[in-house]
């Protein structure tokens, strides 16, 4: 698995730290990450369709079913070997089995081509990709972060970012949403980055706490 190393250290994550003081606390808190990439651009918009609207726990199984069914082969034949009647076993709606199968019709025409992609900028991958039914802002943002190691993308339809934003910035729920676009502005050109933090707060359960000076708090007590 490839992985994208990121150190407290980097310049990137130095100036993140120097433009937004709230976000420094939990960096600091966090300190170096290690993110695994999707390398693969098929399997990478598959798993994001799998993983549309319901829990991390529920698309995980089965993204783990759908691999083992193609013995983890993750090339278009393979896929396409696959009956819908798999799919259906697998525990895929109708409506996800369509996106999949609109897909890998799209790369079968070459209507969409992986290669070209590394080429163009977000706004061109994002309207490349988005012509697939299924795929929608938030797929591909995933895609571009995950896939293409984009640097300036905060995908703010994410529920967990918004949790974690709601969180680290104590918003409330309605203007959890909002605070992601302040966000997005004020980590530009290093979005992404501020997504890999938030995420990380989540999978560390920091959540749990009251606040971000309430995990603090605790560490030097």
């Amino acid at each position: 698995m490839t992985q994208w190393q990121i150190d407290i250290n980097d310049p990137a994550v130095q100036t993140l730290m120097n433009q937004d003081e709230t976000l420094a606390k939990l960096i600091k808190q966090i300190g170096n990450i290690e993110i695994t990439l999707r390398t693969n651009p098929l399997k990478s918009l598959i798993r994001s369709i799998i993983g549309q609207q319901i829990t991390n726990t529920a698309a995980s199984a089965i993204f783990q079913r759908f691999s083992d069914a193609i013995h983890n082969q993750w090339t278009l034949e393979s896929i396409l070997s696959l009956k819908e009647t798999q799919m259906k076993h697998i525990g895929l709606s109708k409506t996800k089995i369509n996106y999949i199968q609109n897909l890998l019709a799209h790369i079968e025409q070459n209507k969409l081509d992986f290669a070209n992609l590394h080429e163009l900028d977000d706004e061109a991958v994002k309207q490349v990709l988005t012509q697939v039914k299924g795929i929608g802002r938030w797929t591909s943002e995933i895609f571009l972060i995950f896939t293409l190691k984009h640097e300036n993308i905060l995908p703010i339809f994410d529920v967990g970012l918004q949790r974690a934003a709601q969180w680290l910035y104590q918003t409330s729920t309605a203007e959890r949403k909002k605070q992601l676009t302040l966000c997005a502005k004020q980590w530009h050109p290093y979005a992404s980055y501020g997504a890999f933090y938030l995420w990380e707060a989540i999978h560390r359960n920091l959540l749990n706490y009251d606040s971000i000076d309430s995990v603090t708090d605790k560490s030097t007590s």
